[in-house]
């Protein structure tokens, strides 16, 4: 398959394909590391409930499952993993159906690709340092793109094609990546209560955080902390 080729060897792309049934019948060897595995035999085969803890498996089988039942795509979702290492990993995912000779969808291929930090020179060459570093230091207000346009002396049109030009996200994507970032290190390394945690990253009540965090991650704020503090 062509597409297998491609994604091959690409070292910030994820690539993977499920059959009908839900078993990864190709994956690329970004997958694997991701998994902290050494090869992607160990995966083939395999459903996500094979390779990933209870929660996550829960919301990848709804991913499939929508692709599966509706024929639709999903594109652009913003995921967070914590990866093997104890680190924070951003991927931008998207999920297609594949389609038999009949018609019929006879599985999905998914690739995910890794949302690199610029460095500091891309940040100034491009007018967004003054932008991040606000975002950075001021997440947990209530952050207006246009305003933080006026800010770099950009148009919000300019603002929007400059962020996704360097981080392949929207200026309000990168706001709420930045606050579940921030959400995430501390479910995990602190004791806060989550509705504390929920303030100090800019929302304005518990309910919504965790409907968003539930929607960026997978799990909801509690489940992602019983499962991965002091791991």
């Amino acid at each position: 398959m062509v597409a297998e080729r491609l994604f091959a060897e690409v070292p910030d792309i994820v690539f993977c394909i499920k059959n009908r049934d839900g078993l990864y019948i190709s994956a690329n060897a970004a997958f694997a590391e991701r998994l902290g595995l050494k090869s992607i035999n160990s995966i083939l085969g395999k459903s996500v409930s094979d390779i990933f803890p209870p929660p996550l498996a829960k919301t990848y089988l709804a991913q499939d499952h929508y692709v599966f039942k509706k024929g639709k795509e999903i594109n652009d979702r913003l995921e967070l993993v914590y990866n093997r290492d104890g680190t924070l990993g951003w991927y931008l995912a998207r999920k297609v159906p594949l389609h038999g000779k009949s018609g019929d969808i006879i599985g999905l291929a998914s690739i995910s690709r890794d949302l690199l930090t610029p460095g500091d020179a891309d940040l100034r060459f491009t007018g967004l340092a003054k932008v991040i570093e606000t975002i950075h230091r001021n997440y947990s207000e209530d952050l207006k793109p246009a305003e933080l346009a006026k800010l770099a002396k950009l148009s919000q049109t300019q603002l929007e094609r400059r962020m996704r030009k360097v981080f392949k996200l929207t200026t309000s994507q990168f706001i709420r990546k930045t606050r579940i970032e921030a959400a995430a290190r501390m479910l995990v390394n602190t004791d806060k209560a989550i509705i504390d945690i929920a303030l100090d990253c800019g929302y304005g009540d518990q309910s919504a955080f965790t409907r968003q965090y539930k929607a960026t991650v997978g799990m909801a704020p509690g489940v992602y902390r019983s499962v991965y503090k002091n791991s």
